[in-house]
């Protein structure tokens, strides 16, 4: 598995465009919902959200799918839902 993380960024996505775009090694796929943002690493992303959280204000959902075993270890697909609240 590729990417072990998704961050799904919903609403009113223009606030954090400008820092979407300056992520490196990521995938970012628009679809009519919002933003796809796929992560090589949990950690990188888990940073990405934080850093996200401070700027304008999220309700975040998360959820993991089983991904398979790799070297003995099992893995897991993080997937965290960002849905950017409206100021008002």
């Amino acid at each position: 598995m590729k990417h072990p993380a998704l961050l799904q960024f919903r609403g009113n996505i223009s606030k954090v465009m400008n820092h979407i775009n300056k992520l490196e090694n990521v995938e970012i796929e628009e679809n009519r919902y919002g933003i796809d943002v796929y992560f090589e690493d949990v950690n990188t992303a888990r940073r990405f959200l934080s850093k996200i959280k401070k700027i304008v204000k999220v309700d975040i959902k998360s959820s993991t799918r089983y991904a398979g075993l790799r070297r003995g270890k099992v893995r897991w697909f993080f997937t965290y839902s960002v849905r950017i609240k409206d100021e008002g």
